[in-house]
């Protein structure tokens, strides 16, 4: 439901240094550096680090020392974090493989400098420049029996791997449910059978949702029952030879589920369970996971997923309206905060591997539990700090924004809002010679509002007490240097770098059209302002008619 935020903007200036550009947007009014808020302006001295790795780590860096890491997914949201988190702070480790497939014609190692191209990583490349050597890609897929290793790589892989993060997984909800059980069901099996032939294995996770048992209230660290058996499903849809038969019966068969993303992780953890006897192994659940609170830099992202995609369609003027109840608790937590908590989980599955008797362990990390934010008020804390201070160039109106729980009336102000201004514009646009986008957006938009409805109304009471016992077991360095306690989180910090981090990584807006984007963001809001008077005019003559017709 985003714009098409990546092509060429025909407003941008040739480049100019940082100085300049420094003072044409930090002045009297905005007297903010943008680059200083997101922390690209307070790098360590690579030298300085160097000099303290050789010195004893804390608990959990020496639990990493020397461990060969195997990790799926690394392309993703997550994946890409976690891969900058093991460089950057555990820094004597042996070597992190990832297992990419080939797509679009690229070849795994191209995948991989691809990833390295993000500005995530520039604290990385800076603090730690011969991090790359000990990164390398294992050509494979989860959705293939074997994860399509090949025979040498699957040795290498059970020779030398210490450690697993399972965090591959399809996401659509509205995948088909024979590509999410081979992804997300199947794709988890292989995992744990390549686990069990790993010789040195110290801590196996698989990264799970906080909603793989959203039909109950109350979700604890612990198994629930699956909806089927995972075996049963899985030869259901094996043996199903018409895909089009398999998926009209599957609102039948993920029911109580809201989509193929969710059934299909509850099936995988319930496959976990029973398949991962004697292994260390552990699940971590997060909840919604948004944009970097504190490192690598503040405010990374690389999608528009969940709320902050509900941010770049207002910020950019094309989401007015959306089905949502603003006044229910929105349980995010921080991709950075995430990630620190995984792998700090790993660690407590290592070391209390041989105490495990039963079930493995569980951890929810989630934010409701002890640091809740209605979704009203994150918009409004978002709106405070970021809007009016770091608008995009792209932006095609001024912020408004109506939501609604009423489904009667969403369909009504998306008629008004949303319909009719897109057929408008992209006629206009026709007329003009430029591409119509705006129908397009609206169709997705009002997809993804169908997918995410069963979210939008409902909040969960989520338990995470493994998870706070875990951040009270770290010693005080480790919490320094691997930080994920959300009580001490603060929203109104987050929001500070938000926007800033959505118009830099995500949009990809040059520093240099910000005061261009000021400039169109007041001429914006002075249209919008005379649109709502013309209307309010147009409706009172309205008004005025009906009421001398009738008397």
């Amino acid at each position: 439901m985003a714009l098409d935020l990546h092509r060429k903007n025909e407003l941008r200036k040739p480049k100019k240094s940082y100085d300049e550009i420094m003072k044409d947007i930090v002045t009297e009014e905005y007297p903010l550096d943008p680059l200083e808020i997101v922390g690209e302006r307070s790098f360590d001295d690579p030298a300085t680090l160097e000099e303290a790795d050789k010195l004893k780590g804390s608990d959990v860096q020496e639990f990493y020392r020397d461990a060969t890491i195997f990790l799926t997914g690394g392309t993703g949201f997550m994946g890409k974090m976690v891969i900058e988190k093991l460089s950057r702070s555990c820094p004597n480790l042996k070597h992190i493989y990832l297992l990419i497939r080939n797509k679009k014609g690229k070849a795994v190692n191209e995948r991989i400098d691809t990833i390295f191209e993000d500005r995530l990583f520039m604290r990385l490349k800076h603090e730690r420049p011969k991090f790359y050597h000990k990164i390398s890609a294992v050509a494979g897929d989860v959705s293939m029996p074997g994860l399509g290793l090949s025979a040498s790589d699957r040795q290498k892989l059970a020779d030398e791997v210490n450690i697993v993060f399972h965090a591959a997984a399809t996401i659509r909800f509205d995948e088909h449910i024979r590509t999410a059980i081979d992804i997300n069901v199947l794709g988890t099996r292989e995992i744990i059978k390549l686990a069990k032939e790993m010789t040195n294995l110290k801590s196996c996770m698989y990264v799970s949702t906080a909603y793989a048992n959203c039909p109950r209230k109350v979700i604890e660290e612990k198994f629930y029952d699956a909806p089927y058996n995972y075996d049963g499903v899985i030869s259901l849809v094996a043996s199903a030879n018409d895909d089009k038969k398999l998926e009209d019966i599957t609102p039948s068969l993920v029911a109580g589920w809201p989509n193929t993303y969710t059934f299909t992780k509850a099936l995988a953890e319930d496959l976990a369970k029973h398949e991962s006897v004697g292994l260390p192994f552990g699940i971590f659940r997060p909840s919604v996971v948004i944009s970097t609170y504190n490192e690598p830099v503040r405010g990374w992202i690389d999608n528009v997923y969940g709320p902050i995609g509900m941010i770049v369609g207002v910020g950019t003027g094309v989401l007015h309206t959306y089905q949502c109840n603003i006044n229910n608790v929105v349980d995010m937590v921080p991709v950075d905060l995430t990630v620190n908590a995984l792998i700090c989980s790993a660690h407590k599955v290592g070391k209390t591997a041989s105490t495990i008797q039963r079930d493995p362990p569980i951890f929810n990390y989630v934010s409701s539990s002890q640091n809740p934010i209605l979704l009203g008020d994150f918009f409004d804390v978002i709106k405070k700090h970021g809007l009016p201070h770091w608008p995009t160039i792209n932006a095609i109106w001024y912020y408004s924004f109506v939501p609604t729980t009423n489904p009667y009336l969403y369909a009504l102000l998306f008629l008004l809002f949303h319909t009719i201004p897109g057929y408008v514009f992209d006629f206009l646009a026709q007329m003009t010679g430029k591409q119509p986008i705006l129908g397009n957006i609206y169709r997705k938009t009002k997809k993804a509002s169908a997918a995410l409805i069963f979210f939008a109304h409902r909040q969960w009471d989520f338990r995470n007490n493994n998870t706070q016992a875990l951040w009270d077991e770290l010693s005080e360095e480790d919490k320094k240097t691997f930080f994920f306690d959300m009580k001490t989180m603060s929203w109104d910090q987050y929001a500070k770098a938000c926007v800033i981090g959505l118009r830099l990584y995500l949009v990809k807006d040059d520093l240099n059209t910000l005061k261009a984007a000021r400039n169109k963001w007041k001429k914006l809001h002075m249209a919008h302002i005379l649109l709502k008077v013309i209307v309010a005019f147009v409706l009172l003559r309205i008004c005025w008619f009906i009421v001398n017709t009738m008397y």
